[in-house]
């Protein structure tokens, strides 16, 4: 693949990988991406809150992180769960690859063909598996608005502006990060090449203060510990979103970094990485996971605020992607890239039939129950050492006539479902559904009877469906999902 493809060629060129990215939301039963089957079943249970059929739960209205949700509830309604899931990821998937494909693009004044296949598996790297839809689709919508606004004039400013809503309402993060990216770009586009150079430790300045302000004003945890281990180290260069649910990943990690380590020197070449911008905005984003809180407690939540190196991480990983785009490259790692991508998606494939098989058993057992029961469904994947893909397979199981108890939105007070009392459909604290998820709550009077999935000692079928009553323990049943090399 080359930059002197025709436009002919090139445009059928995209039209191919759009199609290819559709795959993995057809490819299984069920999309298996950690939050999203917890955004699915609360998109159903917020219709319920809302035609008052569940007492002890309300609907809030906050104005960010609620697009997905808003849009999963329509669609759900109307077409049905699975298409309404395949429907949005599929659209925010292409968002966000296209969107990180234009911006590009526009930096580099040629279409990056180079960066394809990273991009690619960033579109279903970490952040997508951890299922942080809002999130997600919020950094794609920026990115779209950092290709639009990149060369500004007031005419892009239109078309930018709804695009810069929908972001906002989806989450407000991503859309910080790409406005202060723009931000950063039009200053240092107005400085001679000296002052650029110092522009990059003065920001680094701001961040200093960034994090010490966070730490005085909110309860936070950070510790330069978090880096020194494998995962940290990854995070740091980007390469993290490529480590999904096992150490057959660091494969695909090692893959990546060989080729971007040739990408990089490549760049360092061209001598002008001190006055470039791009790099300085890969700086910064590398201090700013380095500085920034893994945690922040925010008041009037009753979660905290996590996950901030690996979504941090995300950013570093696009940047990167943009800053070696514009290199002199031949068509070998062109291709050595597109071999790594296909070990990357056999690896999705593979963990996602696994994940599916056992999200059936779960809701083969659950189809039986009366409508409204509570259900809990603690499930640990042990052979997975990074996520647990079926931390909410009780969501998936139990939309449209059964409550997952251990349903973590309405207790935390940061989503649209919120606990105004003891309820038939959710636990009333983070600390029952911490219990619940570890599998040591005792069962109340109250929650009687409430149904655990609990481990069994058949190994056609390794768990089953108690009925618990007062007085009872819930279980945590651990089993090796994901196949391991």
């Amino acid at each position: 693949m080359k930059e002197t493809l025709g436009q002919r060629a090139g445009s059928l060129l995209m039209a191919g990988i759009a199609i290819v990215l559709l795959i993995p939301c057809f490819w299984q039963a069920h999309i298996q991406a950690g939050d999203l089957s917890s955004h699915l079943y609360n998109a159903w249970l917020a219709g319920q809150v809302g035609r008052g059929t569940i007492p002890g739960l309300t609907l809030a209205h906050p104005t960010t992180n609620v697009l997905a949700d808003w849009i999963l509830q329509a669609l759900s309604g109307a077409i049905g769960p699975s298409w309404a899931e395949r429907l949005l990821v599929a659209a925010a998937v292409q968002i966000f690859f296209w969107g990180a494909f234009a911006w590009i693009a526009v930096i580099q004044g040629r279409r990056p063909w180079i960066v394809v296949s990273f991009l690619a598996m960033l579109s279903y790297g970490l952040i997508f598996h951890y299922g942080f839809l809002n999130f997600y689709l919020s950094t794609g919508l920026s990115l779209c608005v950092m290709a639009l606004l990149w060369h500004a004039s007031w005419r892009r400013f239109y078309v930018a502006l709804p695009v810069v809503v929908l972001a906002f309402l989806a989450h407000p993060l991503p859309l910080v990060w790409g406005i202060a990216a723009l931000a950063y770009v039009a200053v240092a586009r107005r400085l001679s090449d000296q002052l650029r150079i110092l522009l990059l430790p003065t920001v680094f300045s701001v961040l200093i203060l960034i994090q010490t302000a966070l730490m005085i004003l909110f309860p936070s945890v950070w510790s330069l510990d978090q880096f020194l281990n494998p995962e940290g180290l990854l995070a740091i260069t980007g390469a993290e979103q490529f480590w999904l649910y096992g150490t057959k990943y660091l494969v695909v990690v090692a893959g990546v970094l060989l080729i971007w380590s040739a990408l990089f020197l490549e760049r360092i070449d061209r001598y002008d990485m001190l006055s470039d911008p791009i790099a300085h905005l890969w700086l910064l984003n590398v201090a700013a996971l380095v500085l920034l809180p893994v945690r922040i407690q925010f008041p009037g939540y009753q979660h905290a605020f996590v996950y901030i190196p690996q979504r941090v991480s995300l950013f570093i990983a696009i940047f990167f992607c943009a800053m070696i785009s514009g290199g002199r490259y031949g068509r070998g790692l062109t291709r050595l890239s597109v071999l790594v991508a296909a070990a990357f998606f056999t690896f999705v494939y593979v963990d996602a039939r696994a994940m599916n098989r056992i999200e059936a058993k779960v809701t083969e057992l659950t189809a039986g129950l009366p409508p409204g029961q509570r259900v809990v469904a603690a499930l640990q994947d042990s052979g997975s050492e990074r996520l647990n893909g079926l931390i909410h397979v009780g969501g998936a199981a139990c939309w449209g006539h059964c409550f997952d108890y251990a349903n973590y939105e309405p207790a935390t007070a940061q989503f649209r479902i919120r606990v105004g009392r003891p309820n038939p459909a959710a636990a009333p604290t983070m600390q029952i559904v911490q219990e619940l998820e570890k599998g040591t709550h005792i069962v109340t009077s109250e929650e009687a009877p409430l149904y655990s999935i609990c481990p069994s000692q058949d190994p056609a079928q390794p768990f089953f469906l108690k009925k618990l009553g007062a007085g009872e323990k819930t279980c945590l049943t651990s089993l090796a999902a994901t196949p391991q090399f």
